[in-house]
C-alpha cells in the first residue's frame, strides 16, 4: 500500500486538509522532545503571538519562567531562582527579555506578573505518529506528546490499523491513544481518543511548542 512512511505521512496529510477545516497542519514539528510527524491546531480565539514573542517562548529556558507566573499572585526573583534552579544572571536575562517584550511586568523591585495586556493563544492541538510498521514505537511516541496535545493518535496503514483495532484496542483505551487507518484514497478514526485537558500553568513543554506553531504560521 505504501514503501515509504513519508507517503503515508504525505497522504494522511492530504486526506487531512480535505476532509477536515484545522486552521493550521503542520509535517514534522519539532517539539522539545522529538519530531512529531503531523500536528493539527484550532484557534478559538483571535490572540496571536507576535514574531518577536513566540521566537523567546519557543526556548524551553525562557518558557520555564513565564510558566511560574501568572495575572494575579506576585511571583518573586527569589521564588524564580528557587523554582527555575536557574543562576542569578540567567534568569536576570530572560525577565529583561519577557519583559521588553511584553509578556511580563516588574510591578515592584524584583516582583513579577504576567503583562496585563498579554493573552496565549486559545487553541487545541492533535498530533499525530506515522508507521508503517512499528505500532508500538508509535505508541509510545503518541504518549509523550500528550504533554502538549489535547488529542494524539497513530497513524497506519489501513490493513494493520483494522487488526490492532480488533486484537490490540485495550492498549488504545490504557494509553487513550487514537488509532487511524489509512489507504490511498480515505482515512478512517478506529479509535478516538478522549479529549486531554493540557494546562499551561508550569507546563513549559506546551508553552513551547504553542510558541513554535506561532512562529512557523507567523513566517
Amino acid at each position: 500500500m505504501f514503501d515509504y512512511e513519508i507517503d503515508l505521512q504525505n497522504t494522511f496529510i492530504n486526506l487531512l486538509k480535505k476532509d477536515t477545516s484545522h486552521d493550521l497542519i503542520l509535517p514534522e514539528f519539532n517539539a522539545r522532545f522529538g519530531n512529531v510527524d503531523i500536528v493539527s491546531v484550532d484557534y478559538f480565539n483571535e490572540n496571536r503571538l507576535s514574531v518577536e514573542q513566540a521566537s523567546i517562548l519557543s526556548s524551553y529556558q525562557n518558557s520555564k519562567v513565564i510558566g511560574y507566573l501568572n495575572k494575579q499572585a506576585i511571583r518573586t526573583f527569589d521564588f524564580l531562582l528557587q523554582h527555575t534552579g536557574y543562576t542569578e544572571s540567567t534568569l536576570k536575562t530572560i525577565l529583561s527579555k519577557l519583559i521588553k517584550n511584553h509578556l511580563i511586568i516588574e510591578v515592584s523591585d524584583y516582583r513579577y506578573l504576567i503583562d496585563p495586556e498579554f493573552e496565549f493563544p486559545n487553541l487545541q492541538l492533535s498530533s499525530y505518529e506515522a508507521k508503517l510498521k512499528d505500532w508500538k514505537r508509535a505508541i509510545i511516541q503518541a504518549n509523550i506528546n500528550k504533554q502538549f496535545s489535547n488529542y494524539s493518535s497513530i497513524v497506519l496503514p489501513l490493513d494493520l490499523a483494522i487488526r490492532l483495532r480488533e486484537q490490540k484496542s485495550d492498549i488504545f483505551s490504557a494509553y487513550n491513544i487514537g488509532l487511524i487507518g489509512v489507504n490511498e484514497s480515505f482515512y478512517n478514526c478506529l479509535i478516538k481518543p478522549k479529549k486531554e485537558s493540557v494546562a499551561l500553568k508550569r507546563n513549559p513543554s506546551l508553552i513551547s511548542s504553542i510558541a513554535k506553531l506561532e512562529f512557523v504560521a507567523n513566517n
